[in-house]
């Protein structure tokens, strides 16, 4: 594409694109300091299992919900109705593609922890790691498409997710009550206020925007924190946790690229999927694996060796397929 430009056209696009990439190293090393300071303090007892769990609850019902609804207030992105409908079509298509990828894996363990390895494969952490990484390279347009994620996600992972997890451990059906959640319902309630063009008083706008400020720095602490407990020799040399967190975070999302950029025009909407797909184990397996019966260790091994593999793996994949 770049060599159909004029000489000045080429230096201003590398010249911006370096821009973006410079910017989202700077992001990550932030990040990676503020992942450190959350595991150290509760490593060191200074933060405690309540913290996190109270943390958690707070990111995801105030902070995370904020982060969605405010990527369509103030600045919304221009995009007609087809464009958002297309846009769900392509995240769930995302969604989906990781838990046929999970399934495979899941089949190929064929232990008892099986279904254990299916949630830590497919519920992923996009909102807490995805999330502020493409807000940092695409902006707001990219937010809402990852809001608009938020749907398959908890219909998925509560669905065909938990369902596994119960079979496996003999629990009773899935509830419907179960998939609703408050980042389901604030991408809901957002995709309504986007395609209805619903005006918001400046006080909301703002409130939203201030409130979602602080998702970014409390969710890479409450990652942090969530790992305390966890051993770093023990994680890092688990061959099994190595072997798919390369599948989760490299092979998975370079294979999805070159499978959506077939159909997927839109290079925002490409890059934002590709980024989910490659999003570290989500913090929600550890408490689903205890709850189900589960080794909870396998668990936090696998969120904390992705998570930190993530840090390095995300800016080289924009960095490669940007």
């Amino acid at each position: 594409m770049t060599s159909l430009l004029p000489g000045h056209a080429r230096e201003h696009f590398f010249k911006g694109y370096f821009m973006d990439f410079s910017s989202l190293l700077i992001k990550m090393v932030i990040f990676a300091v503020l992942l450190i300071i959350g595991y150290c303090s509760a490593h060191r007892g200074m933060l405690s299992p309540a913290f996190a769990r109270s943390a958690s609850w707070l990111l995801l019902n105030v902070f995370l919900v904020s982060s969605i609804v405010s990527s369509v207030l103030g600045s919304r992105p221009e995009l007609p109705a087809r464009e958002v409908w297309i846009a769900m079509l392509v995240v769930s298509a995302g969604m989906i593609y990781l838990y046929a990828i999970a399934a495979i894996c899941m089949k190929l363990d064929g232990s008892a922890q099986a279904p254990q390895t299916l949630i830590l494969m497919g519920a992923v952490n996009s909102l807490f790691v995805g999330l502020p990484v493409v807000q940092t390279v695409f902006g707001s347009e990219a937010v809402f498409y990852m809001g608009l994620s938020c749907i398959p996600f908890n219909i998925l992972l509560y669905s065909y997710g938990v369902g596994c997890l119960k079979k496996g451990s003999g629990s009773s059906k899935v509830r419907i009550r179960d998939v609703i959640s408050a980042p389901l319902i604030a991408a809901l309630v957002s995709l309504l206020i986007f395609i209805l063009r619903i005006p918001m008083p400046r006080l909301i706008t703002e409130l939203f925007s201030t409130v979602s400020a602080a998702t970014v720095p409390l969710s890479m602490i409450v990652v942090g924190a969530t790992l305390g407990p966890v051993s770093l020799k023990t994680a890092f040399s688990a061959k099994k946790i190595l072997l798919l967190s390369f599948i989760r975070l490299i092979a998975a999302p370079v294979l999805a690229y070159f499978l959506l950029k077939l159909f997927v025009q839109n290079e925002v909407l490409l890059l934002t999927t590709v980024v989910i797909i490659g999003c570290p184990s989500g913090a929600v397996n550890t408490p689903l694996s205890i709850q189900y019966g589960y080794d909870p260790a396998y668990a936090s091994e696998m969120i904390m060796v992705s998570t930190a593999l993530s840090m390095i793996t995300l800016p080289l994949l924009l960095f490669i397929l940007f």
